[in-house]
């Protein structure tokens, strides 16, 4: 068979996965779920998610047009409403604020379940000119409904991770509002990927100002607690994919995500013991470094952050008792 033959049947047969009811699960279920994929499966929901945007004047009501509009008078009055429905129910008034704002954290659209910041993010790429009022929407969500910003999509992916994996868009300011407001840059999605994964994935390494904007995101990502060591559901690490665009420099072509992350290594190198083996952050406030208790090598963030639980499953192959005197 020859080359062009042989690509086509093997595109055919990766296309034909989808819909082969012998290989994982099937779509239906997997719109029901919200476990990690991978393989086909994560193939299978990611098509689907790409092909079935929310369409507003379909998928929105009120409320969801409201944000779209960056209507914050009439988010208010909503919010008013609820807090005086629930407090007929409620047995105090911080029970029915709590209720209120579990109201609106829950809230999704579409059929990619689009919640609350997702769709401010969506609105002002739709509606540009608008932008400075879904900032406010944002503020106001954070500050006096304190809605966390941790809902995630169908994707399982949040805001914060959509503002800066350059797909839609890589928006600094929305993604430090939300990163302010406690989200987590290395929270993986249901494809067990972080933003990283989807900013070093370069599909055009000659569109400058799309590679430009990539070196951007990941900066942004690894000065706000990044890690490249996280693999995604099928076993693929940050900096492998980075590495495997080395091949490019053969045609010349030079990838400014390579500068990055030369440039944090060798940061994190020099600050070693001194930041969190997992973040790369310097302790500040109420945050210290604290030592793996069994190594006494490795250092993590204390304060509640995540660093050591998520670092444990790349760190346990490394991590030895210190030998006892």
């Amino acid at each position: 068979m020859d080359p062009l033959s042989l690509r086509r049947l093997e595109r055919e047969r990766f296309a034909a996965q989808f819909t082969d009811p012998t290989i994982g699960r099937q779509l239906d279920e997997l719109v029901k779920s919200n476990d990690i994929l991978s393989g086909t499966e994560s193939q299978r929901l990611r098509s689907y998610f790409s092909n079935n945007g929310l369409e507003p004047a379909r998928h929105l009501d009120i409320y969801g047009r409201a944000i779209m509009m960056g209507d914050l008078e009439s988010i208010k009055l909503f919010y008013n409403a609820s807090l005086d429905e629930y407090g007929l129910k409620c047995d105090s008034g911080d029970t029915a604020r709590a209720a209120a704002t579990r109201e609106i954290y829950e809230k999704r659209w579409g059929p990619t379940r689009v919640p609350v910041y997702n769709l401010i993010l969506l609105s002002t790429l739709i509606m540009p000119p608008m932008r400075r009022q879904h900032l406010e929407v944002a503020r106001w969500l954070i500050d006096e409904a304190k809605v966390p910003v941790d809902g995630k999509d169908l994707s399982g992916s949040t805001a914060l991770h959509h503002a800066i994996s350059t797909k839609p868009a890589f928006d600094p300011e929305y993604a430090q509002m939300l990163y302010d407001a406690g989200g987590i840059v290395t929270l993986r999605n249901r494809y067990g990927g972080t933003p990283a994964h989807e900013i070093v994935m370069t599909w055009d390494p000659t569109n400058r100002e799309a590679v430009r904007k990539a070196a951007d995101a990941l900066k942004w990502y690894l000065d706000h607690g990044g890690n490249l060591e996280i693999k995604d559901s099928d076993g693929v690490a940050v900096r492998h994919s980075v590495n495997s665009t080395k091949n490019f420099a053969r045609k010349g072509i030079q990838m400014e995500t390579w500068r990055v992350v030369d440039t944090e290594d060798r940061r994190r190198a020099n600050l070693a013991g001194k930041i969190c083996t997992f973040c790369g952050r310097e302790p500040g406030g109420d945050v210290r470094l604290l030592l793996c208790s069994k190594c006494r090598v490795a250092h993590y963030c204390s304060g509640g952050r995540p660093c050591q639980k998520a670092d444990w499953p790349y760190h346990k192959s490394v991590c030895k008792a210190t030998p006892t005197a």
